[in-house]
């Protein structure tokens, strides 16, 4: 399979997952020809894939955790 977009390949992996295709598959991502031999293997590659079609889509948000921001409460005396 020729690489067209990371959301054409989510959905061919995704095919290939529930086909059961996925252990006799080759997978080519900008150039580079990888087959996987585990389901582990496979697995890195989904969630890799997903997340990179999020961020093509727009979709994607990276988790941002909020502190204290260091500013200083004040009262006005009247």
């Amino acid at each position: 399979m020729a690489f067209t977009t990371w959301a054409a390949l989510k959905s061919k992996l995704l095919d290939d997952l529930e086909s059961g295709a996925w252990k006799y598959k080759s997978y080519s991502i900008g150039g580079r020809t990888t087959t996987y031999s585990s389901f582990s293997e496979f697995k890195e590659l989904l969630d890799f894939v997903e997340k990179k079609a999020a961020e093509e889509a727009g979709t994607f948000s990276a988790r941002v955790y909020a502190k204290q921001g260091g500013r200083a409460s004040t009262v006005e005396d009247d």
